[in-house]
C-alpha cells in the first residue's frame, strides 16, 4: 500500500490538489512514520518540511508522541504542495484517517513575539480555507472529515508570556470556529473522540 493511502483517499486530498494551483506533484510532497518519537523539522538549506533525523537541530523541531504507532503523513506545503499563496501558507500538515494539523515554524524568529505570532496565524488561517476551498470541489467538508488542529512551532529561546500564547489561542479558536491552536513543540499523537 502506498504512503498515508487510506488518510489520503478517505478526504480526497490528492484529488482535491491534483494539477490545481500545486508547485509539485501531491505524491512528491508525502511521506508517512509510524515511530513511537517523530520529529519534524523545516529544513533551512530546502526551505522545505520534513521528518527529522539524528543530524538535524531537534531543538527546533516539533516533537510528536505517537504511543500507538499510528501511521502518520507529513505533507510538504509550503514551497513543496503550494508555492506563491497570497497571504503566505503553512509550512506542513502532519494527518491520520482521523485528524489534521496545521504546522508553522517560527523557529528562526529572534524577538518580536506580536509580529511573529500575527504572521504564523494569518498564515495558519490563510491555509485552511485553501485546503477547505480546494475539498469542497471534491464534495469534501475539511471540517467534518477530520479533526483540525494548528502548532506555531518557535525556539525555546524565543521570548513570549503565557498570557499573550492564551489571547492569540482565544483569538484563533474564535476566528477558526473552534479550531485549536497549540505553541507546545511538543504534541500527542492519539486518536481524537470525533
Amino acid at each position: 500500500m502506498s504512503v498515508g493511502k487510506v488518510s489520503i483517499d478517505r478526504i480526497r486530498l490528492d484529488e482535491a490538489f491534483i494539477g490545481k494551483m500545486t508547485h509539485r506533484p501531491f505524491k512528491d510532497c508525502i511521506d508517512a512514520r509510524s515511530d513511537e518519537t517523530l520529529f519534524v523539522v523545516d529544513d533551512v538549506e530546502t526551505k522545505i518540511s520534513r521528518f527529522g533525523d539524528e543530524g538535524d537541530d531537534l531543538g527546533k523541531a516539533l516533537m510528536v508522541i505517537n504511543e500507538n504507532k499510528r501511521e502518520i503523513v507529513l505533507l510538504s506545503i509550503d514551497n513543496q504542495l503550494l508555492t506563491g499563496i497570497q497571504g503566505g501558507i503553512a509550512d506542513c500538515a502532519l494527518f491520520d484517517d482521523k485528524q489534521f494539523r496545521f504546522v508553522e515554524f517560527k523557529t528562526n524568529a529572534k524577538s518580536n513575539a506580536k509580529k511573529n505570532f500575527d504572521k504564523a496565524t494569518r498564515q495558519l488561517k490563510n491555509t485552511i480555507q485553501v485546503f477547505k476551498d480546494k475539498l469542497q470541489t471534491v464534495d469534501i467538508q475539511f471540517e467534518d472529515a477530520v479533526v483540525l488542529s494548528c502548532h506555531i512551532v518557535v525556539s525555546h529561546s524565543f521570548p513570549r508570556s503565557q498570557a499573550m500564547m492564551q489571547d492569540y489561542q482565544l483569538e484563533f479558536s474564535t476566528d477558526t470556529d473552534g479550531i485549536l491552536l497549540s505553541f507546545d513543540s511538543e504534541t500527542h499523537w492519539e486518536e481524537p473522540e470525533k
